[in-house]
């Protein structure tokens, strides 16, 4: 690690992969069955209280640890900063698609100074302080930290160095991303740990979970 180039509060880093919540761009999954504007609403709303806990930083869970918001579309920052608050650091996503825009971000974050860095999407229903704090101490004795989705994906992966391969021809919206994630990690000889499976805010069929679980 580049100390002299640490630029964050704490090397531990959290990535937060966030929309900014147009209706019709966020959760069109959803939206075709309670239509775009309130999917927009709905992920605004996740997206808003998942944040707070963030912004918490779990007291007595995790001692500390720095929050950057990969936002996308690059073009909104403005909009972010009024929408989420003027005290974060925001970074515009990068690339064509989700395969490049995280491998950016990791490079970004071990290029300006973090040792372990974490990304967690915005959507995910029932994130809890313990599961982050888990992540965390895992990447102290493994290389990769993963967070299964139900729907086949993934809702937070970590890693204590950059690792290109774990973003690289992953057929991203699919069911197959962990366990394809999972085979690149495998080939790569690298140590993983596996958090809860958790679920996003993706079916109606979730909506009645969104309110047990938030």
């Amino acid at each position: 690690m580049n100390n002299s180039r640490r630029r964050f509060d704490s090397p531990d880093t959290l990535l937060y992969f966030v929309k900014y919540p147009e209706p019709g761009k966020v959760k069109t999954r959803l939206a075709r069955s309670v239509g775009q504007e309130r999917a927009a609403e709905l992920y605004r709303e996740l997206a808003e209280k998942n944040l707070k806990l963030l912004r918490e930083k779990m007291p007595g869970t995790v001692a500390d640890f720095s929050i950057i918001l990969a936002c996308e579309p690059a073009n909104k920052i403005e909009q972010f900063r009024d929408w989420l608050g003027r005290d974060f650091e925001y970074w515009p996503q990068r690339g064509e698609g989700l395969g490049e825009r995280l491998r950016a971000a990791f490079q970004q974050a071990f290029d300006e100074g973090a040792s372990k860095v974490l990304a967690l999407g915005s959507d995910t229903l029932g994130i809890k302080a313990e599961i982050l704090r888990r992540a965390f101490d895992a990447l102290k004795a493994h290389d990769v930290v993963i967070g299964p989705a139900r729907d086949g994906g993934y809702y937070l992966i970590g890693a204590s160095l950059a690792r290109p391969s774990l973003f690289k021809d992953i057929p991203w919206s699919s069911p197959e991303v962990f366990s394809t994630t999972l085979e690149r990690v495998r080939e790569s000889n690298l140590s993983y740990y596996l958090l809860p499976e958790l679920e996003d805010l993706d079916e109606v069929k979730n909506l009645e979970r969104r309110k047990i679980l938030l």
